[in-house]
């Protein structure tokens, strides 16, 4: 994938959560003018966060999210909670912004393999138990993603880990742009995040979007034993 290049560049992080306040360090500390949008009012924030936020100058949008930040950033960092129908999003998407997520800023200074594993159910203990099964086996593995730890923090931190176990949802999948696990695992899909999406079909696709960037030399594992996944070849 190609390099996502920050520095002196006007970013916008949508919303503060644990992902999108790590992407926010990692984007000051590289050098990146940065707006946070968020859709809480600053005085529902921990204060610690604000105060952080103040004292790395960033600029910080809170109570809503207004259109100006979106359509003068050059590039949008969406964390997985916030609603990517929002129309600030559309009319930057129309502009020709680039939207992504915090993985995706992770990947691009990271060398090391990638296991990815989402689903609908399970996803946690089968991240946690490849961890522990490779931990057990002698190499150096980071375990996060959607579960604990943000990706980018690993990826910042200039970890030495031999792989990085990853749990992925959907919500992250959305944004994924050059997000290229070396495994990719899918174990199940069933209805749900209905609210988040038109339908069933447009959940089930957001799934598959895991292995979007795959290659040769990669591994995709899907769950034959899933009615829907076994009908994907």
């Amino acid at each position: 994938m190609s390099v996502i290049e920050v520095r002196g560049k006007k970013i916008l992080v949508v919303g503060l959560g644990k992902s999108g306040l790590s992407a926010v360090r990692y984007l000051v500390r590289e050098g990146a003018s940065v707006t946070v949008s968020e859709v809480k009012r600053e005085a529902d924030l921990e204060p610690g966060v604000v105060k952080e936020m103040r004292s790395m100058g960033v600029t910080l949008e809170t109570g809503g999210h207004t259109m100006n930040p979106f359509i003068r950033s050059e590039r949008i960092i969406v964390s997985p909670g916030v609603p990517l129908n929002l129309a600030p999003l559309a009319a930057a998407k129309e502009k020709g912004i680039p939207v992504t997520g915090e993985m995706d800023l992770a990947v691009q200074i990271m060398n090391i393999p990638i296991v990815a594993v989402t689903g609908t159910n399970g996803k946690s203990t089968v991240t946690a138990f490849l961890g522990a099964l490779l931990h057990n086996a002698g190499h150096k593995v980071f375990v996060g993603g959607n579960l604990g730890t943000p990706l980018i923090d690993c990826a910042a931190a200039g970890s030495k880990a031999d792989v990085a176990v990853v749990e992925v949802s959907s919500f992250q999948l959305d944004t994924m742009e050059g997000f290229s696990p070396l495994v990719a695992l899918l174990l199940n899909i069933s209805p749900d995040h209905l609210d988040r999406y038109p339908n069933y079909e447009a959940y089930v696709q957001s799934k598959l979007k895991i292995f979007k960037n795959q290659g040769a030399g990669d591994f995709a594992i899907l769950n034959d034993d899933d009615a829907v996944l076994s009908s994907f070849a």
